[in-house]
């Protein structure tokens, strides 16, 4: 199935509308349906077809590290907005709350897709067991 030239060729077409569509919906997730969580798999989605057909592997201990600095992130926000607003995860920047949101959106959604490319690049990793 990899040396498939319709799925290659398919696959190189598809997978930037793909991610530039995960970004949409990470985006948009505090007005419509979606956010951090179902973005952040659309993109994984985009990046593991990039991955599949092609010869780009990603680095497994630099993903790990970038999800955690995430997971980081994403923990100080709401320490700082509890010490601040008396609220976990409520805006202690500004009273914009749109841009905190999407802020917050894209950091789950990162957080997401670079966890489910590291769970898949794992699995590639350790081979066919059978």
């Amino acid at each position: 199935m990899k040396d498939s030239t319709i799925l290659k060729s398919m696959s190189h077409f598809i997978y930037p509308f793909v991610i530039l569509y995960g970004f949409y919906i990470t985006i948009g997730g505090d007005l419509t349906s979606g956010g951090g969580f179902q973005g952040g798999a659309i993109i994984a989605t985009g990046l593991l077809l990039m991955t599949f057909f092609s010869d780009v592997k990603f680095n497994l201990t630099k993903l790990n590290k970038i999800e955690k600095l995430l997971f980081l992130f994403i923990i100080t926000v709401s320490v700082i907005s509890l010490f601040t607003k008396g609220h976990a995860f409520t805006n202690p920047f500004s009273e914009n709350k749109r841009i905190f949101l999407i802020t917050l959106n894209l950091a789950l959604g990162f957080k997401v897709a670079v966890g489910l490319v590291n769970i898949f690049e794992s699995f590639l990793e350790e081979g066919d067991p059978f």
